[in-house]
């Protein structure tokens, strides 16, 4: 019996200082056969040649963007790469993890056993240790679809069930049949970084798919250790900025009114309680505008492979 194709994806900026544990842990996986396909925007740290020097550098494709991209649209290179080379499954992954050798095979085997066609498994955070960063999630539509890590911070707790249903995971580590992108189309690039994850997910609900995940299955995230603190400039704005941006694109009219006023309230109270400075607060508000200023006329791209009708991933 064949094992299970997986084309694991990942978008590399200035990630020399991680890359290490990660490869370690990814050529270390059992049960599956592997490639992994990086796409590196730009990076100016030794990211694109530690990778090409790498002992397995046969399973690995690396597209090096002549510019920073953004993640939204590395994802999309790699899943198309990864498509176009007839993998049965397509796994989105952080290269700030680490996992143990059996890490795919399961999470791929909880896919099947269940059904599930877009699966997370449940992700440990490094601060502290063995508290979560993500195990279910929800987007809330009068908050102008925000998105929440539900008990983000507390204990991972000692059982869970094998599989459940939730109502948002991130990119983080998704695994994704590739019929859903056939069908659901690929990440929006408007996005860059922050917020494509849940236009994506928001997408592929309607569209009558369901986000699992897989109780049974851990992996260790460290956290903002590529992209800063989340009151550092770079994730205030493009988190801020693509807040109002997921709200224009999917909120109902109601919904968009209340959201906008529950973000007002939300900024506010963060400078009352002194949770963000007056400089932070500055820049959260310029990119609040930058989101509603922005032309949302352009759609998200379809996937440019051909059919994938014989391959896993019927809802």
């Amino acid at each position: 019996m064949s094992l299970p194709k997986v084309g694991v994806v990942t978008v590399t900026y200035n990630s020399v200082g991680v890359l290490d544990e990660f490869l370690r842990c990814l050529w270390a996986q059992k049960g599956v056969e592997l490639h992994l396909y990086v796409i590196d925007n730009n990076s100016e740290d030794g990211t694109v040649s530690r990778l090409r020097d790498d002992a397995s550098a046969e399973s690995m494709t690396v597209i090096a963007n002549t510019s920073n991209e953004g993640v939204a649209v590395g994802n999309n290179q790699g899943t198309e790469a990864a498509i176009a080379d007839a993998n049965t499954w397509v796994l989105l992954l952080n290269n700030d993890t680490v996992f143990d050798d059996t890490f795919v095979a399961d999470l791929v085997a909880n896919a099947m056993k269940h059904d599930s066609k877009i699966l997370s498994p449940v992700i440990e955070t490094t601060e502290p240790p063995g508290s979560v960063w993500y195990s279910d999630g929800r987007i809330q539509p009068f908050k102008a679809m925000k998105a929440t890590h539900l008990g983000m911070g507390t204990r991972i707790p000692a059982e869970l069930p094998e599989n459940y249903g939730v109502d948002y995971a991130s990119t983080c580590a998704l695994l994704v049949a590739p019929t859903v992108f056939e069908e659901v189309g690929l990440m929006d690039p408007v996005y860059f970084v922050y917020g494509d994850d849940v236009d994506f997910c928001i997408r592929a609900r309607k569209h009558g798919y369901e986000y699992r995940v897989a109780g049974n299955v851990l992996l260790t995230h460290k956290a903002s250790s590529l992209t800063g603190d989340y009151t550092g400039p770079f994730a205030v704005r493009w988190i801020s900025r693509n807040w109002i941006v997921v709200a224009r694109r999917h909120a109902t009219p109601i919904q968009l009114i209340v959201g906008l006023a529950y973000v007002s309230m939300w900024t506010v109270a963060r400078f009352a309680l002194r949770r963000d400075s007056l400089s932070v607060t500055r820049r959260r508000l310029k990119a609040f505008a930058e989101g509603w200023r922005l032309d949302l006329a352009s759609k998200p791209p379809s996937l440019a492979s051909g059919s994938l009708s014989s391959r896993a991933g019927g809802k």
